[in-house]
């Protein structure tokens, strides 16, 4: 199944309950590497809240171009919190699936490595531990997305066959 930038939920249902594989659309990947691109040159003389600065408190500073990659690293890492049972697996294949079409609106600026990555991990139904409770910040999805992305990061626990 060849994934676009939008989902239905037919789409949805095939990829949840009848493990079918997604795609990605080559339209999807120029969209994603070009929002990276687009972000990267922007970024480079701006100051752009977490990308190249603290977060919260420390938002009003800069970080060092040589510690950007450990910022984005300490991130995860500290909000990959939570205590409990972990998730049900069907649970958190669609929040990947649901952060994964949000990577290919081609707007979140993010690298086409973690969309490759993530769709991997979809399609082989690699499923990360998410404790059931935690909860960090307003949106109250931090650290769920978090989990995620720690063992995107080749780091946290996994569930797998």
């Amino acid at each position: 199944m060849i994934a676009d930038k939008s989902i239905n939920l037919d789409t949805l249902y095939k990829l949840l309950f009848e493990d079918e594989k997604l795609e990605l659309s080559e339209e999807c990947i120029r969209k994603v590497e070009e929002s990276f691109d687009f972000l990267q040159s922007f970024s480079s003389d701006k100051i752009i809240y977490g990308i190249n600065t603290g977060f919260g408190p420390m938002a009003q500073y800069r970080i060092e171009d040589q510690s950007l990659i450990e910022l984005q690293y300490n991130i995860i890492r500290s909000h990959s919190t939570g205590a409990g049972k972990p998730l049900p697996e069907l649970y958190v294949k669609a929040a990947m699936i649901a952060r994964l079409y949000t990577f290919l609106q081609g707007k979140s600026g993010v690298h086409m490595e973690l969309v490759s990555l993530l769709s991997e991990f979809i399609n082989r139904g690699i499923c990360p531990f998410i404790p059931e409770h935690g909860s960090v910040g307003a949106s109250g999805d931090l650290v769920q997305l978090a989990h995620i992305a720690l063992t995107l990061i080749g780091e946290g626990e996994v569930f797998y066959q």
